[in-house]
């Protein structure tokens, strides 16, 4: 067996052990050398976190995409600007002649941008915390991220491996 030829199952710990047997399709032989019970629900539950979180991850990035390509025909000169200044680099503070970032055209620009894609995009849907999607694909990937996250709560996963507060485990409290 592999693990063998890697000076025996002594040097690895259990779970190395284990994922260098799965990942080679060996097997370790008596039970014993398995994962506690436990230990698979928590790290089952914590893929299924994973995996929720990077949906909705790609799902947001969709819906930004669609916002800052509106942002930038209605507002092209300030989106530049607060992107220069969202940069973090030297160049990005207002040189000498350059005028300082204007909060409240930017603040109108996001208004106005809200009421372009309300206007012209229907909404997709909203999840479960209430972000809209107006893009197929964003929408696509929100509802697979809160079928995800539906299971984490039916099959009965700890809030601290939901990726929740534990406030937020029990509604109604």
């Amino acid at each position: 067996m592999l693990i063998q030829a890697w000076g025996g199952a002594k040097g690895l710990s259990i779970l190395r052990a284990t994922v260098l047997a799965v990942l080679v399709g060996a097997s370790l032989g008596p039970p014993a050398l398995a994962l506690p019970a436990g230990d698979v629900e928590a790290s089952r539950c914590r893929a299924q976190r994973e995996q929720r979180d990077a949906l909705a991850t790609q799902a947001m990035e969709a819906e930004l995409t669609l916002v800052r390509q509106v942002r930038e025909t209605i507002c092209p000169r300030l989106t530049r600007q607060a992107e220069q200044a969202n940069a973090n680099t030297p160049s990005a503070a207002a040189g000498p002649g350059e005028p300082a970032t204007d909060y409240q055209a930017l603040i109108h620009c996001r208004q106005q941008t809200e009421q372009v894609l309300k206007a012209s995009h229907p909404l997709l849907y909203r999840n479960r915390l209430g972000f809209v999607y107006y893009t197929r694909s964003g929408a696509d990937l929100a509802r697979q991220a809160d079928a995800v996250q539906h299971q984490l709560l039916s099959e009965a996963c700890p809030a601290w491996l939901r990726g929740e507060p534990e406030s937020a485990a029990t509604p109604g409290r």
